[in-house]
This record gives structure tokens, sequence and C-alpha cells, in this order.
């Protein structure tokens, strides 16, 4: 549980990030998946996808969560020890 709240402050920070910065929110959408691992640092699989979705006043995106218990391998990576989601300097967690 603490690894999925910590993934949660991750996304918060860099959702704020976002929001207050135009080009940060440009490059996010552009290639999130590199915004991600230099938030977390931490290198995703190659055949990991992040997707952002940006809500208007005409569209609401609505995220489903998976109905498997299997863990992804990204999981896996953190749940081993593998993953920083939060306040990652030079790829150790505080």
């Amino acid at each position: 549980m603490e690894k999925q709240n910590n993934k949660n402050l991750l996304i918060d920070r860099i959702i704020k990030a976002a929001q207050e910065s135009p080009e940060f929110r440009e490059n996010l959408i552009s290639n999130p998946k590199n915004i991600f691992e230099m938030q977390s640092q931490f290198k995703l699989p190659e055949d990991f996808e992040i997707v952002v979705h940006e809500d208007t006043p005409n569209k609401l995106n609505i995220v489903l969560p998976r109905t498997s218990e299997e863990l992804s391998d990204i999981e896996l990576s953190a749940v081993s020890g593998g993953v920083c989601w939060d306040n990652c300097v030079n790829n150790s967690c505080h």
C-alpha cells in the first residue's frame, strides 16, 4: 500500500508541475514516459507505456483499474525495491 501511495505522490508532483509550467505540461503530453523516468529516476521497460489524457470542458477521462490480481513488471520491481516513487535522489529514496 505504501508503494501505491508513493506512486500517487509522484504522479501528483508531476501533475502539479504540469499545472505550473506550460513547457513542462507540453513535454509531459508529448513524452510522458521520459518525464516519468526523469522524475522517478528509474528506467522503465521498453514495452511499458504511459499515456496522458487531458480533461477539457467537453471531455472527461475515467481511468478504470485493472481487473487482474497479478502485478505488472514495474509493480514487481517496486515491491522488490527497484523503483523509487518518492523523493528520489541519486537512486535512493528518502
